[in-house]
C-alpha cells in the first residue's frame, strides 16, 4: 500500500543537546542459514492499547469475532498496557486492550501477519493518556519514567523468546500517539520529540535488528473536538517520516485517495459519550494496514 506525501509545514528539527544520550545504530546483517522469528512491537497511547469494544464485531464481523474470541495461535503477543499485563507470549485474542472489554490493532496485524507461514510474535507496551514529550523523552532528549519501562519490558519478551530457543528479530514498530501531546502548549515541539524516541528506539533494540528497523507511524484524528492541535502534531509525523529511512506514516482522516478513513465511537453511534478513541471497526482497520507496512 502506498501512501501519498501530503505537503505540509516542515518543523525544523533542533540540535542534540548534551542532554541527551550517544546514538548508536548499526544492524546486523541477516544471515542465510539463520531462520529468523519475526516480532512486531506495538507502542502508544489509549487508541495503541485499544479502547475499541469487540462486541461489536459479533454481527459485522463474525468470522474475526469467532476467530478471536478463541484465540489465534500463529501470532502470539504479550503486553503491558499498565492496567493489563502478560508476562507470556499467548495466543492473539480479544481483551488485551486498555481494559478486558476491548482490542488494539494486535487483532488487524494478526489477521495479515498469521498469513505468513511462520508463527509471529507481538509485544505491545502502551498507556493510555500520556504524551511522549513527558512520559517518554523531554525535547532536550532526557529520558523518562514511560520510556525505561516499557524498553525494560521490551527487552526482557526479547530474551524470553531467545529462552525458548527463538531467533527474534524485531521487523519494526507502529506508534499510535500523539494525541495528548496536540494538547500540550508548544505542540511543535512533538517533531523533535519523536525523533529522539525513534532513534533511541533502534538505539536500545539494535541487538534484535537485522537489515533496518520500520518505524510505522499514524496520524492522530482530525475530526474530534478532542484534540486541540491535530494539524501539528500530524505535520510533525509527516516531517520526520519524509526525513528519516524506513519510516511511514498512515493517513488516517481520509486525506488522499490512498488514505485510510477512520471514525470515533461518537461518529459511528458506539458510545455518544467517547469522541476520543477508535470504534471497532476503525480499529480492525488500523491494525491490519500497520502489518501491510512492515514488510516494505
Amino acid at each position: 500500500m502506498k501512501y501519498h506525501k501530503l505537503s505540509l509545514l516542515i518543523l525544523p528539527v533542533l540540535a542534540l543537546t548534551s542532554c541527551a544520550r550517544k546514538i548508536h545504530y548499526e544492524p546486523k546483517p541477516l544471515d542465510p542459514s539463520v531462520a529468523y522469528d519475526n516480532v512486531y512491537l506495538i507502542m502508544g497511547q489509549s487508541n495503541a492499547s485499544g479502547v475499541a469494544s469487540y462486541s461489536f464485531l459479533e454481527d459485522k464481523e463474525p468470522e474475526i469475532y469467532q476467530r478471536y474470541s478463541e484465540g489465534n495461535s500463529k501470532v502470539l503477543i504479550s503486553y503491558d498496557t499498565y492496567n493489563l499485563v502478560e508476562n507470556n507470549f499467548v495466543p492473539t485474542k480479544f481483551g488485551f486492550g486498555d481494559a478486558r472489554e476491548y482490542f488494539g490493532p494486535e487483532i488487524g496485524m494478526a489477521e495479515v501477519l498469521s498469513q505468513k507461514e511462520e508463527t509471529s510474535y507481538i509485544i505491545k507496551a502502551s498507556k493510555g493518556g500520556v504524551s511522549l514529550r513527558e512520559e517518554y523523552v523531554s525535547q532536550n532528549g532526557v529520558i523518562r519514567k514511560t520510556y525505561k519501562r516499557f524498553i525494560a519490558f521490551i527487552i526482557n519478551q526479547l530474551k524470553v523468546l531467545e529462552e525458548q530457543g527463538k531467533n527474534p528479530r524485531v521487523k519494526g514498530v507502529f506508534f499510535m500517539q500523539g494525541e495528548s501531546d496536540s494538547c500540550l502548549s508548544r505542540p511543535g515541539l512533538y517533531r523533535q520529540v519523536e525523533q529522539y524516541f525513534f532513534e533511541y528506539l533502534r538505539m536500545d533494540l539494535n541487538p534484535w535488528i537485522y537489515e533496518h528497523f520500520n518505524f510505522v507511524d499514524a496520524y492522530i484524528s482530525a475530526k474530534t473536538s478532542a484534540w486541540i492541535n491535530p494539524g501539528i502534531i500530524n505535520s510533525c509525523k509527516q516531517d520526520l517520516v519524509d526525513t528519516n529511512d524506513h519510516c511511514y506514516c498512515i493517513h488516517t482522516n481520509g486525506e488522499d485517495e490512498s488514505a485510510i478513513d477512520l471514525k470515533v465511537k461518537s461518529e459511528s453511534g458506539e458510545d455518544e459519550k467517547d469522541n476520543a478513541h477508535y470504534d471497532s471497526s476503525s480499529m480492525l482497520l488500523l491494525g491490519k494496514t500497520s502489518a501491510m507496512l512492515f514488510d516494505n
